[in-house]
């Protein structure tokens, strides 16, 4: 028969019918202290565990066993789980739970662990000392590894025989706030047409963080705006969710005419923003609102990137053309490349002028963004027009370490 007997009285403690520990109110009243619980039961051969982790408090636990002269029965019995907090300092091997029978009373006992941390990979993470039953940790613990182990405590006597059935051990590994955000991409692109009023969606912006997201706030992400390029005509055009990361537009005036692309600093911060903190670049392209209103170039180029297949968004590139008596290059205009990799209005529609012209686009800093080193800071196309033409098209295919162009119709 087994009996509850915890050290502060009236707590409305009992054990049930299979051995588990019941509470009608909360163990931790005002003033119970750790170790201030137990539980023992009459008869030979039975388990005792007694905890001494953190956050269950101590707790004792007996379980009942057949008495001698009966049918071994299969015990049905839950121990909970023990928790250990994750990056501990030490020093190790730290003691968890000390797990024993009260068979040891009568006959000499030796304890044993198998399982995930224990003889199964990763090996030696957990120990347990053979003649006390005292369950150690031996390392700091990391929950984005393993989030929780699955043990099995074994008791035997001197000459090798079991002396009671193995025991499940659950030890939950409690996260800790040890990872920043990240974001998917380095620099998210997307477009919006002139003129959209306040409310409509334009891109969204994803992070994700390795901590615990569920049981607590350490990977829980807030969004948030921290800076736009150009203020134009506001500060604030844009606003984010800072739960989904869609951003959306807050002001009015967008035109192309005064500001045809945006530039945004977003950030991802754990703890519900109130933690580790981590920065992207969303790029929105302002677009005209009827495409048929849009005026054609007499020179376009399109830039590929042949690492992803996508056209190349947000490539700075500089025209110009060799003039003057000394034949300097003089700047004609600069511009970025739009969600489809190409730069609108490069020059004004008509002839393009008999002449050398040179193409400057910046791979090096697109690369960087793009998270990757380039073999060429930069990329010049330099190319002559023997005679006046009405349309020209110069493509560009691109990757971290090779380019290809030609002339195009």
């Amino acid at each position: 028969m087994a009996f509850l007997s915890p050290t502060c009285p009236g707590r409305g403690g009992s054990i049930g019918t299979r051995g588990q520990l019941l509470w009608k109110r909360p163990v931790l009243a005002p003033g119970c202290h750790r170790g201030g619980l137990g539980a023992a039961a009459h008869g030979p051969g039975q388990w005792t565990a007694t905890d001494f982790f953190p956050c269950l408090q101590a707790a004792g636990l007996t379980v009942p066993k057949a008495s001698p002269g009966q049918k071994r029965q299969k015990r049905d019995w839950i121990i909970p789980p023990i928790s250990c907090p994750e990056n501990e300092r030490g020093p190790f091997p730290k003691s968890l739970v000390q797990i024993k029978t009260n068979r040891d009373k009568v006959t000499m006992v030796f304890y044993s662990i198998t399982g995930q941390g224990a003889n199964e990979p990763p090996q030696g993470v957990f120990t347990i000392e053979r003649e006390t039953g005292w369950l150690k940790v031996t390392k700091p613990l990391d929950r984005e590894d393993i989030s929780h182990y699955t043990l099995f405590s074994h008791a035997v006597s001197a000459n090798g025989d079991a002396v009671e059935d193995p025991m499940e051990i659950i030890i939950t590994v409690n996260d800790q706030n040890d990872n920043k955000p990240q974001f998917t991409q380095s620099v998210f692109t997307g477009s919006i047409e002139e003129g959209a009023k306040p409310g409509t969606s334009v891109m969204q912006v994803t992070a994700t963080d390795a901590d615990d997201s569920v049981n607590t706030y350490n990977g829980v992400i807030a969004y948030a705006i921290l800076q736009q390029i150009p203020e134009q005509p506001h500060s604030q055009m844009f606003t984010i969710n800072p739960v989904t990361g869609v951003i959306a537009v807050i002001g009015t005036g967008l035109d192309r005419e005064t500001a045809p692309q945006y530039r945004l600093t977003v950030q991802a911060a754990d703890l519900q923003g109130e933690g580790f903190t981590a920065s992207a670049t969303a790029v929105i392209e302002v677009q005209v609102k009827n495409v048929s209103e849009a005026p054609s170039s007499s020179l376009t180029t399109h830039v590929l990137n042949t690492l992803t297949g996508q056209p190349a968004t947000g490539l700075a590139t500089h025209l110009s053309q060799l003039q003057g008596p000394g034949l300097q290059w003089m700047e004609l205009m600069k511009s970025s490349t739009n969600v489809d990799g190409r730069c609108p209005l490069f020059l004004a529609p008509g002839q393009v002028q008999a002449g050398t012209y040179k193409l400057h686009f910046d791979t090096g800093a697109y690369w960087q963004q793009q998270g990757y080193t380039s073999f060429h800071p930069y990329v010049e196309v330099v190319f002559t027009v023997p005679e006046q033409t009405r349309k020209l098209h110069i493509p560009l295919l691109i990757s971290p370490f090779s380019y290809t162009t030609y002339k195009a119709s």
